[in-house]
């Protein structure tokens, strides 16, 4: 499903290698009595608090593993769940997810089922849904009674705006913003999870010295500069004009890569008439080092 390279990997979206050096700060303070805590720390649980409120909502937080797990367990509640196209590959793959095309972002919405799985910043285009048209599609989910399962995790990386209402679960994580290997999600939906004592002490630390404000406030600085970029340097190219996020979505088949990148077609129900697609993260490089390595030819 992805090119091969010899080079770099634009394929996955993973955060700022800067970060690296506060995470190893905090792992040489790590402790018996860390590992062996059972439990929801404080400083854990006013991180999340910070990062809800970030979003322009608030709610009392329970906690998973990852958005899917919160995800996929609706989804089990739903009959059938609509959802845009493009949108994200694992939700793709689901059974009860059917799509159309085209983006809740662009006013264009179907409420095919009793659920509808959407995300403010698109994954893969980029594309953002401003407040204005969040709304509407909010009040109508609600005049029509569809729940709306929100994945919020590019939120952070945008200027939009949460939804949060009687009809909305609200997911998101940490993973985006600081690593896939702290697998720490939160939402407003009844959910038990336990999250690992190591990843609460991770974060509970980055927010105490004032890092994880510093790490959202840079990445979003960083990532709206490179993609601001990418749309000049693959102007001919996006299948979708970007406003937020790390991806691009681009009409350029992964073959004329030289570098890693993923099969756009996938995120798609429909495959067809879509193999030339590839989907790019500008979160790992500058624009620059993915400008010097890029193509074959």
């Amino acid at each position: 499903m992805e090119s091969s390279t010899l080079y770099i990997d634009l394929s996955r979206g993973l955060p700022d290698p800067r970060i690296v050096k506060s995470l190893e700060e905090i792992m040489k303070e790590l402790k018996i009595e860390t590992v062996m805590f059972e439990g929801i720390m404080k400083g854990f649980y006013d991180a999340v608090k910070y990062v809800i409120n970030l979003r322009g909502i608030d709610f009392e937080p329970y906690f998973a593993t990852s958005v899917m797990e919160v995800t996929r367990q609706t989804f089990d509640e739903c009959r059938t769940v609509s959802a845009e196209e493009p949108t994200h590959d694992s939700v793709i793959r689901e059974d009860k997810v059917v799509t159309y095309e085209g983006l809740v972002a662009e006013g264009k919405w179907e409420f095919k089922g009793d659920c509808f799985y959407f995300a403010p910043v698109n994954n893969p285009t980029g594309v953002v849904t401003d407040s204005r048209v969040s709304e509407e599609f909010l009040e109508d989910s609600i005049e029509k009674g569809v729940r709306i399962v929100e994945d919020d995790v590019y939120g952070y990386f945008s200027n939009s705006k949460a939804l949060l209402e009687r009809n909305v679960v609200y997911t998101s994580s940490f993973t985006r913003i600081l690593g896939p290997g702290l697998r720490v999600a939160f939402t407003n939906r009844k959910y038990y999870g336990r999250p690992s004592s190591i990843s609460q002490h991770i974060i509970s630390r980055l927010y105490e010295v004032g890092e994880l404000q510093r790490i959202i406030k840079d990445e979003k600085e960083v990532y709206e500069k490179r993609l601001n970029e990418a749309k000049d340097f693959f102007f001919s190219y996006l299948y979708k004009v970007p406003q937020g996020g790390v991806s691009l979505l681009l009409t350029i088949p992964k073959e004329k890569f030289s570098v890693k990148v993923a099969d756009g077609s996938k995120y798609f129900k429909m495959k067809e008439g879509r193999e030339n697609l590839s989907r790019i993260t500008i979160s790992r490089y500058s624009i620059s080092e993915i400008r010097n390595q890029l193509f074959k030819y």
